[in-house]
């Protein structure tokens, strides 16, 4: 969606029955030329009302929304009773770091749903020094949808045994170095350590093969990535590198695991792209894993039940989270500001992210330049993934953006920032609907 706000809209919802039979009038407010009641007088000469006069009906209720209201099209969101309806709402709505302001994520939002958003700015990396986590929580908080973005390690060790991997954090080279794992073994950290204990897998669903050809592809271009920018830039310094191997991984899990005394349920989907590398240096051969976790997607709930019953909104964050340019940008300048210190061998003096020092850069950011001018970045990888693994159906909003929506609703109408997914007799009146791409 774009970024600008629309005026919010109200309309007058009235349904009419008319019928003619013969040249008789059998019910209803008769209407003007043009289909209008107002030049028609409901007041009679005794003072009472005609029997078929009800003034508890909308038609009859006076319209007091402004003309530019009226011509905007259907109701408001937040002046309509979901109740109402059988199928759901969403709402367009961008998420930002709450201690800089800089955009973070687009993301469909289920109505009634609550999101908040952490930047942590000190993590140990050029590429990726800020992992945005997004947690989004049901009305009933019986149900959080967790996000994670994007996260880089590097796995190192030599081929004659005398210098081992060893997982520590190197704030002289502002890397973290971390034994690799693919996606199923992130997922099994995670679900071990990070959200909880005694994570085991209750299920697991096949990759399919469309998305499993992409990763290959795409682990494929980030080795060459890798290995020409190190020759590009350490040839002259006598750092080299060759290409070894290279792996994409994804893994899509339901667990059970325990936190704070309470077993949970939770599904849980990440990538994860390596690329291995062979840097010679002083007769040893140095083996180098650069691996990178473009996003991890969580849903918690207290058992399967609930866990199934809200699969679909799991499914709408996910299919339709965005990761914002100006997040990207922010990033990749903090992140040559960190390289800069270290290449001056002051990584000691790296200060932290400030305010003052994002406005600083957004200052020099061009929406009018893509992200995608400096290479296809793990944030691309992570706002890519989904189109391979739902069934979804994609939709050309109104202002010329796209949502994507599983195969199972029946119709999409849109209303600003805001849409229905169900039946389109249950639509509320005067939204746009959607044509499926």
């Amino acid at each position: 969606m774009k970024k600008s706000r629309r005026p919010v809209c109200l309309g007058i919802a009235a349904v009419l029955l008319l019928t003619a039979c013969g040249g008789g009038y059998t019910g209803g407010p008769p209407t003007g030329p043009s289909g209008s009641t107002s030049w028609y007088d409901v007041s009679q000469p005794d003072g009472q009302d005609p029997s078929w006069y009800d003034d508890s009906d909308p038609f009859w209720q006076e319209d007091t929304s402004s003309p530019d209201a009226q011509a905007q099209g259907g109701q408001d969101l937040s002046q309509l009773d979901t109740a109402d309806y059988s199928g759901s709402f969403s709402s367009y709505t961008t998420l930002t770091d709450p201690a800089t302001g800089i955009p973070v994520m687009d993301v469909l939002m289920p109505y009634g749903w609550t999101a908040q958003v952490q930047c942590d700015w000190s993590f140990v990396s050029t590429s990726n020094p800020c992992i945005a986590s997004v947690q989004f929580t049901s009305p009933d908080q019986q149900v959080a949808v967790l996000i994670h973005t994007s996260q880089d390690y590097l796995e190192s060790y030599d081929n004659t045994g005398l210098f081992p991997h060893q997982d520590y954090t190197d704030m002289e080279t502002y890397i973290v170095h971390l034994a690799y794992k693919n996606a199923g073994q992130v997922l099994d950290m995670y679900f071990n350590g990070v959200l909880g204990t005694g994570g085991t897998v209750v299920s697991e669903t096949p990759v399919p093969a469309e998305f499993q050809s992409f990763l290959d592809q795409t682990a494929q271009t980030f080795l060459n990535t890798v290995v020409d920018g190190i020759n590009q830039i350490g040839g002259g310094y006598g750092v080299t590198a060759q290409a070894s191997s290279c792996e994409g991984t994804i893994s899509m899990r339901r667990y059970r695991f325990t936190s704070g005394g309470q077993t949970y349920m939770a599904d849980a989907a990440t990538l994860c792209v390596a690329a291995q590398y062979i840097s010679p240096s002083y007769g040893i051969n140095f083996v180098n894993t650069l691996w990178v976790v473009p996003g991890i997607m969580v849903c918690i709930a207290p058992d399967e039940a609930t866990l199934d019953q809200y699969s679909g909104e799991y499914e709408m964050i996910c299919s339709n989270m965005v990761i914002r340019d100006e997040f990207n940008y922010a990033k990749q300048a903090y992140g040559n500001y960190i390289r800069n210190m270290v290449m001056q061998q002051q990584a000691s003096s790296i200060a932290a992210m400030t305010e003052a020092q994002a406005q600083t850069y957004m200052n020099d950011y061009d929406s009018s330049v893509s992200s995608g001018d400096s290479g296809y970045t793990s944030d691309d990888w992570a706002n890519d993934w989904s189109d391979y693994i739902y069934d979804r159906n994609e939709y050309t909003t109104a202002d010329g953006s796209t949502i994507k929506v599983g195969t199972e609703v029946d119709s999409v109408f849109q209303n600003g920032d805001e849409f229905y997914f169900g039946s389109k007799g249950d639509a509320p009146l005067g939204w746009e609907q959607l044509i499926p791409n």
